[in-house]
């Protein structure tokens, strides 16, 4: 019986670790801070370089607002691609290149009248100068 009871104790903190360090690893794959709702990005490069930490995107439908952050001191800036509906009905299909130089802490804010319950659609891809976008991250979809 003690050893039974050993060995299910062992299994008990083997599953508790790997669960652990699964949900480490999704918690810096998708950086999460209070009061923003989805979060993306970047993605890799043609090549295969990882853009994974260098910059960040966040919407939150209560005030239709988008935070852009640049976390890398690496000269690229970030650009923040969306497509979705506007209060007064029309497309909103833009690009909003934020060069701001890296490691960014207070993030960069834009914000947008949209139609509530309406699709948002946005992803996060790096660019040097804002019109030549590259790694860029997953779409990700909600609605305002």
């Amino acid at each position: 019986m003690k050893h039974t009871v050993k060995r299910f104790a062992a299994l008990g903190v083997g599953v508790a670790v790997a669960f652990g360090a699964a949900g480490f690893s999704q918690a810096q794959a998708q950086p999460r801070a209070q009061g923003l709702d989805v979060w993306v990005n970047p993605g890799h490069s043609a090549s295969g370089k990882s853009y994974l930490y260098a910059g960040r995107a966040a919407f939150r439908a209560d005030g239709d607002t988008f935070a852009v952050y640049d976390d890398a001191k690496d000269g690229y800036g970030v650009q923040l691609v969306v497509h979705a509906t506007k209060k007064n009905g029309s497309g909103l299909d833009g690009a909003y290149f934020y060069g701001g130089g890296g490691k960014t802490h207070n993030g960069s804010f834009l914000k947008k009248d949209l139609q509530e319950g309406s699709k948002v659609k946005f992803r996060l891809c790096m660019s040097k100068n804002g019109s030549s976008a590259f790694a860029c991250g997953k779409w990700r979809t909600t609605k305002a």
